[in-house]
């Protein structure tokens, strides 16, 4: 009678392990794989799947066939008086970056910094403000206006003019950057022609630039802007061993279709007398397409 009790025991333990090892597998299962599993009144398991239960929320599937239609307007000082400056051209009325903005933010264009170029399937109507210079008008005059429509910009920093007279200061860099509003990227460290430049020049100009950038803002560098445009293939293999683009001045909306050479990247100017009008039309390009 005892041997019968010991078997009986036995058996029973072994039941509930083998219950609890089922339980741990089909929990284990439901964290890694996305299976939920449940138990019902009825004591029986109750099992759904959830195919989506190890992407992130911020992970978007890359389309196979994908292509983009995107505005790059091209900025350089906001500011009423242009004073003795003979590009006047140049500064736009802080009232009118306000309206461009306001019209952006009510007609649902979303602004992308340039480091978001290879991610741009997540938007529909992506659109991308891009500062020269940046003189320390950008922070006293866009920045603030950045913050009032929750936008954002991509500025080109000039690394040897940084903490001088009228220009912006390491402790403005960083702060902007941290606003998580504007991306700062690099404008060269001297803002010389490039393509009148030996290698060993251009290679002071892009790489020391970039390592300045890095060691305010305290992360990668990205993409760069040549001053007034001007490069030459020296330049764009430079680039391609320290940057992950390039922007040009001129050459109108960027279309992936057409522009290919993500070292020459088009922009449009954005200058004092573009009527509204003008500017709506070129945001009316806007458009991504999934093929």
């Amino acid at each position: 009678m005892k041997k019968n009790k010991g078997n009986v025991l036995t058996i029973i333990i072994c039941i509930v392990v083998l219950i609890a090892v089922c339980v741990g597998g089909f929990f284990l299962i439901k964290h890694f794989t996305g299976i939920h599993v449940s138990l019902n009144s009825d004591t029986k398991f109750d099992i759904t799947f959830d195919t989506k239960a190890n992407v992130k929320a911020d992970e978007t599937p890359v389309p196979q066939n994908w292509s983009v239609s995107m505005p790059i307007f091209m900025y350089h000082f906001i500011l009423d008086d242009y004073g003795p400056y003979p590009d006047t051209e140049n500064f736009l009325k802080p009232e009118t970056l306000d309206e461009q903005l306001k019209y952006i933010s009510e007609n649902g264009y979303q602004t992308v910094f340039m480091n978001e170029f290879d991610k741009l399937y997540k938007y529909e109507k992506p659109v991308c403000l891009t500062f020269d210079d940046c003189f320390v008008y950008f922070y006293n005059n866009a920045f603030p206006l950045l913050k009032k429509y929750n936008q954002k910009a991509t500025i080109y920093v000039i690394t040897d003019y940084i903490n001088g007279e009228n220009y912006l200061t390491e402790e403005q860099i960083k702060e902007m950057d941290e606003s998580g509003l504007v991306e700062i990227a690099s404008h060269t460290c001297s803002h010389q022609y490039l393509n009148e430049m030996t290698r060993e020049e251009q290679l002071h100009e892009l790489r020391d630039s970039k390592q300045r950038l890095e060691e305010i803002v305290g992360h990668e560098i990205t993409n760069v802007a040549y001053p007034t445009g001007l490069n030459n293939d020296t330049t764009v293999d430079i680039c391609e061993e320290y940057y992950e683009f390039g922007v040009e001045m001129l050459g109108g909306t960027y279309n992936s279709l057409v522009h290919t050479d993500k070292y020459r990247i088009p922009r449009i100017y954005a200058n004092r007398t573009m009527p509204l009008e003008t500017y709506i039309s070129y945001l009316e390009q806007a458009k991504v397409r999934i093929n």
